[in-house]
């Protein structure tokens, strides 16, 4: 499988995030899996990136064009594959057409955003990939009271809650759901 993930590239996070998601793409390419990714070298995607490169997996990186010039030193300029984008939505689209799964680590503003477009695509039928938030440290605990929130305010829906699935750790459960999630048989319009 192409496992896609989404995480920070921040260089100042907490060495707790950077090492989880280190030894879960070192797991998972150890299972025969390959990672799709922003290209970053740095935070969770850089953690991704080696994680699956120490585990034997191929790494394939997407990025906007203009990171060449303004942004290069975030770059993992070793993947196996690149892909080059005009824009940030461009590679997102990318992203997501080669993703057979979705893993969304701790990341900020452009992680929240690849979430709830990842999770928007799936609710209107558009893919039925698994979407596995792993909640390293309790990082999500306060969107998932969010969502919690807006399903009793009646804005979202209950069964989008078998679009994906909060992990407080990388173990056997958050695997099988990654190989294995059908959303329960859920379609479309049980989302209207």
């Amino acid at each position: 499988m192409e496992i896609c993930v989404f995480g920070a590239a921040s260089k100042t996070i907490d060495e707790k995030y950077i090492t989880a998601v280190e030894e879960m793409g070192e797991f998972l390419a150890k299972r025969g899996h390959n990672l799709v990714f922003g290209s970053g070298c740095t935070g969770c995607m850089g953690a991704a990136a080696r994680g699956f490169k120490k585990g034997g997996g191929k790494i394939h990186g997407v990025i906007p064009e203009f990171f060449k010039e303004d942004l290069s030193e975030f770059v993992n300029w070793d993947c196996d594959k690149m892909t080059r984008t005009k824009t940030m939505r461009e590679r997102k689209a990318v992203m997501e057409e080669e993703a057979d799964a979705f893993i969304i680590t701790p990341g900020g503003a452009g992680t929240f955003e690849e979430l709830f477009e990842v999770l928007t695509l799936k609710q209107l039928g558009r893919h039925r990939k698994p979407i596995a938030i792993y909640n390293i440290d309790g990082y999500y605990d306060k969107l998932e009271e969010l969502i919690e929130y807006s399903i009793g305010t009646e804005f979202i829906k209950p069964t989008c809650r078998a679009l994906y699935k909060y992990f407080d750790s990388f173990n056997e459960e958050m695997l099988a759901y990654i190989e294995q999630d059908d959303i329960q048989g859920l379609t479309v319009h049980d989302f209207k």
